[in-house]
């Protein structure tokens, strides 16, 4: 019975029922509130924005086609302009498709016309080489001499 009351009597006093704690005092200002201290409130505030500051400088950016862009306008821009890049006529493009009507720039080659015939056959052509021309190139060639 000795026994029981001795180890009853340690368990009450490590336990410390109805005292105060030892530990008091020991918290960090920073897990205390700040209630009413509009100057610790803003001091919290910048120290979190410095931290996310820190962390995100390491992060590589997200590309502009991989983010959530409801009501982003800026991103929705960005894409369209990346989807119609590639439907936009370049100048000099232009001036060489149409010199007439973008300007010099096709290094005088002069106007272009398709008709169907390769350079070695324009240049049979423009040697009189009818032997060596066929199908449509030997008809393109009599129809140019008069033949037809």
């Amino acid at each position: 019975m000795v026994k029981v009351v001795v180890f009853l009597a340690a368990a009450a006093g490590a336990l410390n029922f109805g005292s105060k704690p030892t530990t008091a005092g020991t918290t960090p200002a920073a897990f205390k509130p700040a209630f009413g201290n509009p100057a610790q409130i803003a001091q919290r505030a910048a120290a979190r924005l410095a931290k996310q500051e820190e962390c995100k400088k390491d992060l590589i950016p997200t590309p502009g086609r991989f983010l959530f862009a409801f009501g982003r306008p800026d991103v929705l821009a960005a894409r369209q302009a990346e989807r119609c890049a590639k439907w936009e006529w370049s100048s000099e493009f232009l001036a060489k498709a149409r010199p007439d009507k973008a300007g010099v720039g096709n290094y005088g080659a002069g106007d272009y016309f398709d008709d169907g015939l390769t350079v070695l056959e324009r240049n049979q052509i423009a040697s009189g080489k009818e032997s060596f021309l066929t199908g449509g190139a030997k008809a393109a060639y009599r129809a140019r001499t008069g033949q037809f």
